[in-house]
Order: structure tokens, then C-alpha cells, then sequence
């Protein structure tokens, strides 16, 4: 299987972030299967502010989103058995699924209802408190919440970008890490899902998928692993997403008609930042 991740973020800010993710995908996956990491366009974030501050802004989100669909239509183009969504705000996942017919899952989606399988309840670990609120929206969003035990902002807050220290001050985000899981522990919690795609591959570099006995969950390990399994299942017994209601499909004149109005171009696998088929930047400072 060939699965297309779909970072929120601009994988050319963060090198090694997206050396993490390739090396993760290929660790994880079962002998034939890969991922091909990918990000949004280049310069989608400008230098003076990080994703996180720009996409707690609904509209600025909404612009975002508009590339995860671009994303999933190049995805099928180019013959991917599957897309990833490695945001835990699952941008646009409703209406990538009601684009493709390939699987599309979502980074929150899949970690909530794979953590339920696990444990009793299970909490999230944010990077501050604006991401906190959205993670519990979601969590109501997919009738989840009476298995949420809470969601533990880091403390001090951190952003993307901090996450790529690997020197001095990656001890201290560690033990904040732990902290949060602490917390999250007292709050009821026997999963632990580390609420942010960055985040997750500090914890995965770090080794740190268990505290205190609660499970952390590796959240993009499962979400590879999943996507993976939904491929896998449409391939082999058909199962395909319901066209009924919620992911109704638009028919292909109507399509073209809307995205001509709208503007929308379409954009290929080379446009997106970290893809195959672009070369790793120079480290953002």
C-alpha cells in the first residue's frame, strides 16, 4: 500500500520533523507498504508567526483546508491506495472523504477511537490551551467525549517549532511531557495520547511511550497503521465510505463547475513542501 501523509504544516520549516516522519513510516509499516510525507506549499506560514498561532484563526484555517482537499484529489491522481491526515485538528477530513474514493483518516479520529480500544479512558496531551479547546470540540464532534478524560496543556506552553531542539532544551520539554501525563493520569486517564503531530515525534525520537504504566500512544505509528488498514480493506472486501449522507459525493460536472467558479486550481505532488519528489531545504533558523 502506498499512503500519502498530509502534514498542517509546512515540512520545509521543520527538517527534522519530516526526517522523523519518513524514518517513522518505514519502521512501522509491514514489508511493501510506505508513506510519502508531505506538507502544505512552501511559505504557507510566514517567519513571523508558528502554525499553531495562525491556525487557532478559523479563517486562516479555512484557507489551509482548502489545500488538505487539493491534497487528497492529487493523492488519487497519482495512484496513492490511501491518505493520512497528520493534524490532530483533522482539516477538511469530512470533505476529503466526500472528494476520493480512496480512504482518507484523520489524525484525532482515528487516535480517539483506537485509544478506546485500550483503555477505559484516555486524555490528550496539548501544546498549549487554544489547541486544548479544540481537541475537545472534536472529541464532541465524534460522540466521544464520556471516554475523554481531559486534555493537559503543556506547561510552560511550546509551539511546532520548539519541538526541533534536540539539544538542552529537549530535557525540559520531556519532563514537562511528563508532567502533563501526570496529570492527565489523575485525571482518569490509562491512554495518552500526545495531542499534536510534532509533539508525537519528539515523543517517538525520545522513547518515551510509556509513564508511570498508562500506554502513550505512538499517534502517527497508529495513524500510518490505520490508513494502511483501511486500504487494505477497501481492497479486499470493498469496504468504501458511505455516500449516503455525510460524505456525499459530488457528481463530476457539478465539481468542475464549482471549482472553476471558486478559482481552484489544482495543485500537483510537487507543490506540496516534504513530498518525494522535492529536496530537503536548508534548517530553518
Amino acid at each position: 500500500m502506498r499512503i500519502w501523509h498530509q502534514s498542517f504544516t509546512d515540512l520545509d520549516r521543520v527538517p527534522l520533523y519530516r526526517r522523523t516522519l519518513e524514518a517513522h513510516g518505514a519502521a512501522v509499516l509491514d514489508a511493501g507498504d510506505t508513506v510519502a510525507v508531505h506538507g502544505l506549499r512552501p511559505g504557507t506560514y510566514g517567519d513571523d508567526f508558528v502554525p499553531i498561532d495562525a491556525i487557532r484563526h478559523r479563517y486562516l484555517e479555512f484557507l489551509n483546508e482548502a489545500q488538505i482537499c487539493e491534497a487528497a484529489l492529487a493523492a488519487e491522481r497519482a495512484g496513492y491506495d490511501a491518505m493520512a491526515i497528520g493534524c490532530f485538528y483533522d482539516p477538511a477530513l469530512r470533505m476529503a472523504r466526500s472528494l476520493v474514493e480512496i480512504p482518507v483518516v484523520g489524525l484525532s479520529e482515528t487516535c480517539m477511537l483506537v485509544a478506546c480500544s485500550l483503555g477505559s479512558k484516555f486524555a490528550l496531551v496539548a501544546l498549549n490551551e487554544d489547541q486544548r479547546v479544540q481537541h475537545e470540540e472534536l472529541a464532541v464532534a465524534y460522540g466521544l467525549e464520556r471516554r475523554m478524560a481531559g486534555v493537559v496543556p503543556m506547561d510552560p506552553p511550546i509551539d511546532e517549532y520548539v519541538l526541533e531542539d534536540e539539544g538542552e532544551g529537549a530535557q525540559a520539554i520531556e519532563d514537562g511531557f511528563r508532567r502533563a501525563c501526570a496529570r492527565a493520569m489523575a485525571q482518569g486517564a490509562e491512554v495518552i495520547i500526545p495531542g499534536d503531530g510534532v509533539l508525537n515525534e519528539f515523543v517517538y525520537r525520545r522513547g518515551l511511550l510509556q509513564v508511570e504504566g498508562a500506554t502513550v500512544m505512538d499517534s502517527l505509528g497508529v495513524l500510518f497503521r490505520y490508513a494502511a488498514f483501511m486500504a487494505g480493506t477497501q481492497a479486499a472486501m470493498g469496504l468504501k465510505v458511505s455516500r449516503v449522507r455525510h460524505y456525499a459525493m459530488p457528481g463530476a460536472g457539478m465539481l468542475a463547475h464549482a471549482r472553476a467558479v471558486a478559482g481552484a486550481a489544482a495543485l500537483d505532488e510537487s507543490d506540496f513542501s516534504g513530498g518525494p519528489a522535492r529536496q530537503l531545504p536548508t534548517p530553518h533558523p
